[in-house]
């Protein structure tokens, strides 16, 4: 259970370090790492706050056996990605937009890792820190600390700043869904219970759901969100776009959505003790059935350990848990399509946001 596969943090050197066939998929992509492979996924570690060790490695996503998740963005882009990398979300199938809350800045990658834009929110102090982002088309939708949700226009690999709405204090995520912008607010105390719902980039109105919500995630009329709730134990449950209604379903503190599923882990630290209690399961969006059996031998370790976060690959359906004890470099433990554990590997840096997939 402790086997680790240590992350390669790779210099520019790396060039000659893995070699491919002039039949399989390869591009420098004007970088220093050779990716011999399409199936790219890019993992944001967010880092220790205030440590500018923030990270985004990479793997193949396809591969089978042993893994190492590789440090791509320092390797392409000669420089750091910064302080607690908070948000990575896919474009296209050839880029990814991040977020970095503490360096304040929202920048675009291609599919290799390398950045081709950015725009720093310490040029709008008003706005406050960048949180979260949500992209549709050629727009990137940022929501920061100052209460604000920014538009970004997207023009080839070129980032631009169009402007910003005054949405509520202290938003956290974002999401659109039926032409509308869904955004948890937690307040300046970290007491409000609302999601602001933006029409237009103009209309704000407001749903309750539970105290200090933070996650969105869209599916169809729906939309599921987590919380800490006003006793931190992690409450989540579905917003019902239709009529703005919030029904609570049960307790988690990491999902991910896919396929007609919830995937989710409720990971509880008893503050006594600092013991941690894990509990994976599944949540069926059609007919509302939890169900705690579906992963199938779970390596022991992930039931002591906190689950930081859930990613699910549509590409072969595949299901990500990444752990954390905040100081060392995180876990991935991976489960196939049928809930069958497949691997386990180093995330390569600490408190592991989450894990784009690239085809």
């Amino acid at each position: 259970m402790k086997k680790i596969y240590a992350a390669l943090f790779l210099m520019p050197a790396v060039l000659g370090l893995v070699s491919c066939s002039d039949d399989e998929w390869n591009s420098l992509g004007e970088g220093k790492v050779e990716l011999t492979t399409s199936h790219r996924a890019f993992i944001l570690n967010e880092g220790s706050m205030n440590q500018n060790n923030s990270s985004i490695t990479y793997f193949d996503w396809s591969a089978t056996g042993d893994s190492a998740a590789v440090d791509l963005y320092a390797t392409q882009n000669g420089q750091k990605l910064g302080d607690t990398g908070n948000d990575i979300e896919v474009v296209d199938n050839n880029r990814v937009v991040v977020a970095i809350n503490v360096s304040n800045y929202v920048a675009l990658l291609d599919g290799y890792g390398i950045e081709k834009s950015r725009i720093s929110f310490e040029k709008y102090k008003n706005l406050g820190q960048v949180r979260n982002v949500a992209v549709e088309g050629d727009t990137v939708y940022a929501v920061s600390y100052g209460g604000y949700i920014s538009r970004i226009s997207m023009k080839g690999n070129k980032l631009e700043y169009v402007d910003s709405l005054k949405v509520g204090d202290r938003p956290e995520d974002v999401v659109k869904n039926n032409g509308k912008l869904y955004v948890t607010l937690q307040g300046a105390d970290y007491k409000d219970n609302r999601v602001a719902i933006v029409s237009n980039f103009k209309t704000i109105n407001y749903a309750d759901v539970m105290q200090d919500p933070a996650r969105l995630y869209a599916d169809g009329d729906k939309i599921y969100v987590t919380g800490f709730g006003a006793y931190y134990d992690n409450p989540w449950g579905v917003l019902d776009t239709k009529t703005n209604t919030y029904t609570q379903i049960g307790n988690a503190s990491s999902i991910t959505l896919g396929n007609g599923v919830i995937y989710a882990a409720n990971s509880v630290t008893d503050w006594n003790t600092y013991a941690v209690s894990t509990t994976l399961f599944t949540y069926t969006i059609a007919d509302g059935k939890e169900n705690t059996s579906y992963f199938q031998n779970v390596p022991a370790a992930i039931n002591s350990n906190t689950v930081y976060s859930v990613s699910y690959n549509k590409y072969n359906q595949h299901v990500y848990f990444i752990t954390s004890d905040y100081v060392n470099d995180g876990i991935v433990y991976e489960f196939d399509e049928k809930g069958a554990f497949v691997r386990q590997f180093s995330a390569g840096g600490v408190n592991s946001h989450g894990i784009c997939f690239l085809n």
